[in-house]
């Protein structure tokens, strides 16, 4: 089919909204997908056994627009309900949006004429992250398109700064979730996720421009206190490097990097929490030091964060100390 048939079609595009205590957030989430201009959207809200009333919410949103389908389940966690939807879903494409977040007006308008321009089987949004006192950080590439092979996605996905591995900011080609699914009672799912659905296609594109509104917010799982259950943030970044470094190889270099930096996010975690493992503290020091070359040559990290690395392999109680300095007064970073 010639591209310029393709950009006169108009698919349906499935957008996907766990919902689960949300009940503040809830209306401002629908409304920012409802009032999208791209207009063939099916909306599913999913009330994961919510013990609010957001789960009457959905009834109530749904009267308000034929497109918005309600699903009512017993908790099953994000992962579950995201699962549901995709089972029903009749899109050709789909996205996800977290009930406590926004999206520009042109979100999905803009990443489908990307997919569609590029041929691609994925198109990515930059996130701007906001904060309840009122402060935010922006996606720092401006303007900018990338468009990647799955190698060089997968070299940089992991980055924050990149494509992330956010499940949401992001419009997927449906055919990539047909042996895909979100893994059942785990934290951090998305690390177990989407590097699956970047190695199934052929050609990914980041708009950098962020149109993707990310809210951090106290009690959300990114900012939960330390747990057991924070260690599946830990395996999810192992079992990813493994997968990437056996297929890949050198094709992706900047692995080893990614390993170094979501771990150090993990320690972070074990600090804040006082819960620290000694165990992996040494290994992932080890593994650092091993790979600090590939670090200081790493273009997905700046300054700053490799100073921070170097601090963290040369001395890790000073790492410790001006860490927790930084994050008294960063509370929410």
């Amino acid at each position: 089919m010639e591209k310029s048939s393709i950009q006169n079609m108009n698919p349906l595009i499935t957008v996907v909204v766990p919902v689960y205590k949300v009940e503040e957030y809830l209306e401002e989430c629908v409304n920012s997908v409802c009032g999208q201009d791209y207009k063939n959207l099916e909306i599913i809200l999913v009330d994961d056994g919510s013990p609010d009333n957001s789960g009457q919410m959905c009834d109530e949103l749904s009267k308000t627009d034929n497109r918005i389908t309600v699903i009512h389940q017993e908790n099953q966690g994000l992962s579950g309900a995201r699962n549901s939807a995709i089972d029903i879903a009749k899109g050709d494409y789909i996205t996800f949006v977290d009930s406590d977040d926004i999206i520009a007006k042109d979100m999905i308008s803009s990443l489908y004429k990307c997919i569609v321009s590029e041929d691609a089987e994925m198109a990515v949004t930059g996130l701007k992250s906001f904060y309840e006192d009122g402060s935010f950080f922006t996606n720092p590439h401006g303007n900018q398109i990338f468009v990647y092979t799955k190698e060089e996605a997968l070299d940089c996905f992991l980055f924050n700064d990149y494509l992330t591995p956010c499940v949401c900011g992001k419009l997927y080609k449906m055919a990539l979730w047909n042996n895909v699914r979100c893994p059942l009672g785990k934290l951090h799912e998305d690390q177990y996720t989407t590097y699956k659905l970047i190695d199934s296609c052929t050609k990914i594109v980041f708009a950098c421009e962020s149109k993707y509104y990310y809210r951090k917010r106290t009690g959300s799982i990114g900012h939960s206190n330390f747990s057991e259950r924070a260690y599946d943030l830990y395996y999810g970044i192992n079992e990813e490097y493994a997968y990437i470094k056996e297929k890949y190889g050198m094709k992706c270099p900047n692995v080893s990097v990614e390993k170094v930096t979501w771990e150090l996010v993990f320690i972070n975690m074990m600090i804040c929490g006082n819960k620290e493992n000694k165990k992996i503290i040494q290994e992932t020091r080890t593994f650092a030091r091993k790979n600090f070359y590939q670090i200081i040559q790493c273009p997905f990290i700046n300054k700053t964060r490799k100073i921070q690395m170097f601090l963290f392999i040369m001395n890790y109680g000073l790492y410790k100390s001006f860490y927790l300095k930084y994050k008294k007064k960063h509370p929410m970073a």
